[in-house]
C-alpha cells in the first residue's frame, strides 16, 4: 500500500464517517484488500447492537491489545446504552489546480446520524453509527472505543456493499494516556484484518480546553462537558485531521463536535440524548 493510501486508510480509521468521499476510500482500501467475507444483509444491520457485540468485544482483539487493557485497569463506565443523534453538516473546501485552497465552499450538506454507544466493560465503549442521507442509510460503522476517543477496532459498511470492508485493528499499544482531564497520547501501531501491520505507528494527541455545562450540547445531557483538542497525526508526524471533543464526565463518553481536515469540514449537533 502506498504512502497516500496509507495515509487515507489511517485517517478513515479515527474520524467520523461523513467525512466527504469517505464511503469511496473505505472501497479503494477495501480493493488493496483480499476480499472479504460476504456483507451483512439489511436485516442485520437493522439488528446492528446484535451484530457489533458478537464481533467488537475485548474478546476479538489480539493479545497484546488485550493484555495492554487489562493491565491498564480502566475505570468502568456508567451505563448500559446510550442512543444519540446528531445532525452533520458537512462542508467540502474546492482546492484551485495549484494545489491551494481558493476558499471556494460548497453548499453544506446535511446528514443525520444514528448512534448506539455500549458498555463493552474492560472500560471499553462499543459504538455503532450510522449516516443517513434523506432518510436512507449510506454507511455504518461500528467500533470497539476508549471512552468514544479512539478505537482499537473499527469497520465501515457502505449500505451497497457486496463484501464486507476489513476491520482495521490495533495490533500493539505502544502509549495509551486513560486520563481523560488532561493530555491524552494514543500511539499504536495496526493494520488491516488478514494484512500485514504497518511498519510506523499511528497517533492521536489532544488537550483538554473549556468546561461547561453539558446541558449547552442537550438539555437531556446532565453534568460538565470537557472540550478536547485532537490531532490525529500520521506516521510522518504529520496532522491529517484536527478534531473537537466533548468528553461527557457524568457518563465518561467523548462525542466528536468538529472535524476538520485538508478539504472538508464537520459540524455536529446534537438533537437526541438518551440513557439506559
Amino acid at each position: 500500500m502506498g504512502f497516500a493510501m496509507k495515509s487515507k486508510f489511517f485517517a478513515l480509521t479515527l474520524v467520523p464517517i461523513v467525512v466527504a468521499g469517505y464511503a469511496g476510500a473505505v472501497c479503494s482500501a477495501q480493493s488493496a484488500s483480499d476480499a472479504g467475507a460476504p456483507a451483512p444483509s439489511s436485516d442485520t444491520l437493522s439488528n446492528g447492537p446484535g451484530f457489533f457485540s458478537r464481533h467488537f468485544s475485548t474478546d476479538a482483539l489480539g493479545n497484546d491489545v488485550k493484555d495492554a487493557i487489562v493491565r491498564a485497569n480502566l475505570a468502568p463506565v456508567s451505563f448500559n446504552k446510550i442512543f444519540v443523534q446528531a445532525r452533520d453538516q458537512l462542508t467540502t473546501i474546492s482546492q484551485a489546480t495549484d494545489g491551494q485552497s481558493n476558499n471556494s465552499q460548497a453548499k453544506p450538506t446535511i446528514y443525520t446520524v444514528q448512534q448506539t454507544l455500549e458498555n463493552a466493560g474492560h472500560g471499553l465503549i462499543r459504538r455503532m453509527q450510522s449516516v443517513e442521507d434523506q432518510g436512507t442509510i449510506t454507511v455504518t460503522r461500528f467500533d470497539l472505543t476508549y471512552r468514544g476517543y479512539f478505537p482499537f477496532l473499527t469497520q465501515s459498511v457502505p449500505a451497497n456493499a457486496s463484501t464486507l470492508p476489513p476491520v482495521v485493528e490495533a495490533r500493539k499499544v505502544m502509549r495509551f494516556d486513560t486520563n481523560t482531564d488532561g493530555h491524552i497520547n494514543f500511539t499504536y501501531l495496526y493494520g488491516s484484518a488478514g494484512q500485514k501491520t504497518f511498519d510506523d505507528p499511528g497517533q492521536v494527541i489532544c488537550d483538554s480546553g473549556k468546561s461547561y455545562s453539558a446541558s449547552q450540547l442537550n438539555q437531556a445531557i446532565n453534568g460538565q462537558a470537557l472540550e478536547l483538542d485532537c490531532q490525529v497525526v500520521d506516521s510522518n508526524g504529520i496532522v491529517i485531521d484536527k478534531m473537537k471533543l466533548a468528553y461527557l464526565e457524568k457518563y465518561g463518553v467523548a462525542l466528536t463536535l468538529h472535524v476538520q481536515s485538508s478539504d472538508s469540514a464537520i459540524d455536529s449537533s446534537i438533537v437526541d440524548f438518551k440513557v439506559e
